[in-house]
């Protein structure tokens, strides 16, 4: 969207090599910046993230912090990308260091923008998350975003910003193999936090510094 117009949005599905051109800043929900093996331990940006939500966790919601879930090391990427299966990372890692069925399922996409961003480092790709962003705005860390309060809690905070939500979802395509409504909500809040970024003022976490290993952002940005 332009900067600052969150009533000019638009709503696309794009291939992931077209990110770089879409905007000045593109926020993704992706890990940018990976450890390099399970025994790095946990990157510092989910673990501030998870911390981020706790503290802000004033209606006391369970599980808060398994809304950020552990991203992969580049030891289980060169598996999966070798064309391993989910039962090779179980077989290979020990108890401790697997990943979640939930995380195997995007490490495609993670893999494809680790690529983009290893093959050019300045590209405009910047990781974020929008259950930071959302609990940001808010000032709390929101409802879950399956439960109906949740969701219009969304709704509520993204049309107060300028958001047409029922016109972007016109503009996707028909059916939930391609997105689900709260994607939709998701990208918006990601779009809101690309404008932070474009503008300067946004933060990070754990702060705006940390690096892996290949010279990548390793920050959740919001």
């Amino acid at each position: 969207m332009p900067i600052g117009a969150p009533e000019r949005a638009e709503a696309r599905i794009v291939q992931a090599e077209r990110l770089p051109a879409l905007a000045e800043v593109v926020a993704l929900d992706i890990p940018i910046g990976l450890m390099d093996g399970p025994d790095d331990g946990p990157r510092p940006a989910d673990k501030a993230a998870r911390r981020f939500l706790s503290e802000r966790n004033i209606d006391r919601i369970a599980g808060v912090g398994s809304r950020v879930f552990p991203s992969p090391t580049r030891a289980h990427l060169a598996i999966l990308a070798a064309g391993g299966t989910y039962g090779d990372l179980l077989g290979h890692f020990r108890k401790g260091q697997h990943i979640s069925k939930q995380c195997f399922m995007i490490c495609p996409r993670i893999i494809e923008i680790d690529a983009l961003c290893r093959a050019d480092p300045d590209a405009p790709l910047w990781e974020s998350h929008p259950e930071i962003g959302f609990a940001h705005r808010a000032g709390r860390t929101l409802p879950s975003k399956h439960r109906p309060e949740g969701l219009r809690a969304r709704q509520d905070l993204l049309s107060e910003a300028g958001f047409d939500l029922a016109r972007l979802a016109a503009a996707l395509p028909d059916g939930r193999r391609h997105w689900a409504p709260d994607d939709l909500l998701d990208a918006c809040m990601l779009a809101l936090t690309g404008t932070r970024m474009a503008r300067g003022t946004h933060a990070g976490l754990p702060n705006l510094t940390d690096r892996d290993s290949h010279g990548l952002r390793r920050v959740i940005h919001f």
